[in-house]
């Protein structure tokens, strides 16, 4: 292990480190590079240092138990300090910094923006356009992370949010326990992606990890397919770009599986949504028989917190009858329901891009693939076939299996 690698292994937790500092002269400098302790020992002799960000001084810590970094004089004496960094953190960032040098890229290391009074782990200028890469590592308040964001967009800024790896839990090969918190980071790279994804970073095996297919199975798990790579095989333009990666065969055995056990346990959580959500179905059939046309993925199922299988019965018992029905009036009972707190809209800052309408409109063009509804015109549809209501659940699992195999064969 070299010195720099064991300073950065015995780092303790505290005060956010500071790795970049100003001159007398302007000039800023960085302790990440190829500095030896005898070099650094000779730089404190010489210069004196000053905060990028509140001007005041700083000392050149070369402790032990730490590794090299910049401290305020006095505790709290900076107002814009930053949270406190883990050695997963430090590492992370390093290596992002690097990994952007080797590429020739325009990288800054903790720059301080005035105008917005925020200090990025990174900063990339590329074709005129100014990037923050953000490694986020602890936790954070969704009002703090909308308030930065929104302060980035504001100046110009794009922001690049990658999430420490140990955040991810990995339940099987396409299923995650993804919470809140972490949605708060799905981001569309580009104008032109048809979804957003989450990026993670490991600094211990020095790979990336983007989660592409976002579905949401229900609050707390997300089905999605992850693309993992080396750091060094990808690019800065990755960042931008959506993966084209299809959908495989084993992702729709999971989701089948996972829609029994919702078929079996749904009723077990007896909750005040889940008590007037069986209000609602029980004069058509138990929650557990809930029609098989209901609970399937599509791409832009992620603008629901609810889970598929409750906001896409709802659709189903709307369309209830042989009967046109306009787009604005199935709106208008999906805007119904989610005023009643029985679905319940996810509002993402960094992907925007749609509104909640496009998941329904997503999934009336579903139903109309699969035979079931008919365009009447552009904003209206008609039922041509009833809903799959089953009587047992042997019956909804052999249902649910055929119509997998449809779904299956319209996606190929």
């Amino acid at each position: 292990m070299s010195e720099r690698e064991c300073y950065l292994s015995i780092i303790t937790k505290g005060s956010g480190l500071l790795l970049v500092a100003l001159l007398k002269n302007g000039q800023s400098v960085s302790l990440i590079g190829s500095w030896t302790r005898e070099q650094m020992m000779e730089l404190r002799k010489r210069e004196s240092f000053f905060c990028p960000a509140c001007q005041n001084e700083v000392i050149l810590k070369l402790g032990n138990r730490r590794m090299p970094h910049f401290a305020h004089k006095r505790e709290g004496m900076c107002p814009f300090e930053h949270e406190a960094e883990s050695p997963y953190h430090v590492a992370g960032k390093t290596d992002l910094f690097h990994w952007l040098k080797k590429q020739s890229m325009n990288v800054r290391l903790e720059p301080y923006f005035h105008h917005v009074q925020q200090r990025p782990d990174l900063s990339v200028m590329d074709q005129d356009r100014l990037y923050a890469f953000e490694y986020q590592c602890s936790t954070m308040g969704e009002a703090l992370f909308r308030k930065r964001n929104d302060q980035y967009k504001k100046a110009g800024i794009r922001p690049v949010w990658i999430l420490g790896a140990h955040h991810l839990q990995r339940l099987s090969a396409y299923r995650f326990k993804l919470p809140r918190f972490q949605w708060l980071f799905a981001q569309h790279v580009s104008s032109v992606s048809p979804q957003p994804l989450i990026f993670y970073y490991c600094p211990q095996t020095k790979r990336l990890i983007r989660l592409v297919h976002l579905i949401p199975f229900s609050p707390y798990y997300t089905f999605s397919v992850p693309v993992i790579e080396k750091l060094d095989r990808v690019r800065f333009a990755d960042f931008l770009t959506y993966p084209a990666v299809p959908l495989p065969s084993p992702f729709w055995n999971e989701w089948l599986a996972q829609k029994k056990k919702w078929r079996l346990t749904f009723t077990m959580y007896p909750t005040l949504t889940n008590r007037a959500i069986c209000f609602d179905f029980y004069p058509h059939h138990p929650p557990a028989l809930f029609p098989c046309e209901a609970g399937w993925p599509l791409d832009h199922s992620y603008l629901f917190e609810t889970p598929a299988f409750i906001w896409q019965t709802y659709i189903l018992l709307f369309l209830a009858n042989d009967e046109t029905y306009s787009l604005s009036s199935l709106y208008a009972w999906m805007k119904e329901k989610i005023a009643e707190q029985k679905i319940t809209v996810r509002h993402l800052p960094l992907a925007q891009a749609y509104h909640y309408t496009r998941a329904v409109y997503e999934y009336v063009q579903w139903l109309e693939q699969l035979g079931y509804v008919r365009w009447v015109n552009r904003k209206a549809v008609q039922r041509i076939k009833n809903w799959t209501f089953p009587n047992t659940i042997d019956e909804a699992l052999t249902e649910d299996r055929r119509l997998l195999e449809r779904m299956k064969r319209k996606s190929l």
